[in-house]
């Protein structure tokens, strides 16, 4: 499948089953070289989103077969850690991504950017599960 990729105006003209993006370019936006810095009494942000959408040749929105979703939502962290994923309908509403049977993912990282936590929720925002890593296991010290 092609993809519709623009790093400045992330607005795609759409096709047959291509995505438009919008938002910033994950690399650029998170490595801090797309657009100036914030000035110094601004806050830098604290989530970037990228959303990722399927159209149709008569430019209304279609559903991925491979994920059952016509939208999919991702926001990252400063650090670059994706924090969640969010999958939705073709009327915008969330829906369970195909295999998976969540609508949302929310994942939780250590101040080392270890995953620590990922909790799944369903389409009307209950959660329906949580798993949580294992802490990173250091070796054993070598007996002399």
């Amino acid at each position: 499948m092609d993809y519709a990729y623009q790093p400045r105006n992330m607005e795609a003209a759409s096709a047959a089953g291509v995505p438009a993006r919008r938002g910033r370019p994950r690399k650029s936006a998170l490595a801090g070289e797309a657009g100036p810095a914030p000035a110094p009494n601004e806050a830098a942000p604290r989530n970037v989103e990228v959303v990722e959408s399927y159209f149709g040749a008569d430019g209304r929105p279609i559903k991925r077969k491979s994920l059952g979703a016509a939208r999919i939502a991702r926001s990252y962290d400063r650090r670059g850690n994706q924090v969640e994923e969010a999958y939705y309908n073709t009327d915008g509403k969330p829906t369970p991504r195909k295999g998976l049977g969540a609508a949302r993912i929310h994942w939780r990282y250590d101040d080392s950017g270890n995953k620590v936590e990922a909790e799944f929720f369903g389409p009307d925002g209950a959660l329906l599960s949580r798993e949580n890593a294992e802490a990173p296991q250091k070796p054993a010290p070598e007996l002399a």
